[in-house]
């Protein structure tokens, strides 16, 4: 029971911050003052890492920021492209697989380098032990 409810009060002020921020990058643009993270941080009193880490709130600053470079440089507003966004999002996640993948086949090397290494050291003593035996053999004569 307090489990939730302390999740339900974080959620909340979770909530009112990030409603705190979006007000504030709307009246910014509104009023057309340059947005910069340093700005809002003064302006909510929220952290720095909040404008950053925050997916929703980097977002609507990201492209609240893009309408105010294009209305100051007197361009059309850019959009961003979702599509490219989510298709560098999958190589980024395929990149990530790749690498597990690397890891995993560099700890197989290893193992198979070991092996060989034992492999050879047997063959080392194998051909030593045929060596006696063919002057073994030829002492005999």
């Amino acid at each position: 029971m307090k489990y939730d409810k302390m999740v339900a009060i974080t959620q909340a002020e979770s909530q009112r911050k990030m409603n705190i921020a979006k007000n504030t990058i709307s009246d910014m643009l509104k009023n057309m003052e340059r947005i910069t993270v340093a700005e809002l941080v003064k302006r909510t009193g929220l952290s720095r890492g909040f404008f950053y880490k925050n997916e929703l709130i980097r977002r609507e600053m990201d492209d609240a920021i893009h309408r105010q470079e294009a209305i100051f440089k007197n361009r059309h507003p850019v959009a961003m492209d979702r599509k490219l966004e989510n298709s560098v999002i999958e190589l980024k996640i395929e990149l990530l697989k790749a690498k597990a993948e690397n890891e995993k086949l560099a700890e197989q090397n290893q193992e198979l380098k070991r092996k060989n290494e034992l492999l050879q050291q047997e063959l080392e003593k194998l051909n030593k032990r045929v060596s006696r035996k063919e002057i073994s053999v030829l002492k005999k004569l």
